[in-house]
């Protein structure tokens, strides 16, 4: 059994190994095999990119992700400059073309909203604009409407869950309700749990997936 500090000393070796990451800025602390990172980035992108990383390695259990996004001085750009930037790369992502998205940014913020057919094109628009110089943070306001049979949404996830080698389906419940899928039950790590969730999110009915998995070492 993998104790917190070998956890710790994983979760450490991950990041400093991560080309994409300055991992003495970023702080890791470890306790009943959750970790919380704390400390500064300069990009929304890095804060995300050190959740990514720390999700890989094996036995977290949970993550919590404090980390402050400070932009640095030669990535700074005004409110008016990321939401034209924004606009552009959401006009030019082929997911999300006949779409209207609005796009607001205050102090870095970047709030998206408006409305698309899936939860698999409200993330992507949410990705679309996540690696934008001088964003500090997004908030994902859009909405989803789509309309399909609770059932049908139900067997077309446990579906396509048997078709994939990184998702063990047994131990996954799903329930729909109005478009509104929960995840539950136990997978074996959280690269597993964002695949199911992610998986879900992607069929056709799907407004909302809300994951309430938790990765148990005894799967």
């Amino acid at each position: 059994m993998t104790t917190d500090e070998e956890l710790y000393q994983q979760v450490m070796a991950e990041l400093d190994w991560d080309l994409a990451l300055e991992a003495k800025r970023i702080l890791v602390h470890v306790r009943d095999g959750t970790v919380t990172l704390s400390g500064e980035v300069s990009s929304h992108a890095e804060k995300w990119h050190a959740e990514e990383a720390v999700s890989q390695v094996s036995r977290v259990v949970a993550l919590i992700n404090n980390i402050e996004v400070i932009v640095s001085s030669n990535h700074v750009r005004t409110d008016n400059d990321i939401v034209s930037a924004a606009v552009n790369a959401l006009e030019w992502n082929t997911s999300l073309a006949g779409h209207e998205i609005s796009v607001n940014v205050s102090d870095g913020w970047l709030v998206l909203s408006g409305e698309v057919g899936s939860d698999h094109q409200r993330q992507t628009a949410g990705y679309a604009v996540r690696y934008l110089q001088g964003v500090r943070g997004i908030n994902n306001d859009i909405t989803v409407n789509a309309h399909a049979c609770p059932d049908t949404i139900k067997a077309d996830i446990e579906s396509a869950f048997r078709r994939r080698a990184s998702i063990d389906a047994h131990g996954i419940e799903v329930l729909v309700n109005h478009g509104e899928v929960t995840l539950t039950g136990a997978v074996a790590s959280l690269p597993e749990l964002e695949m199911a969730r992610s998986t879900a999110s992607g069929t056709a009915g799907v407004q909302r997936v809300v994951s309430r998995l938790i990765v148990s070492s005894h799967r």
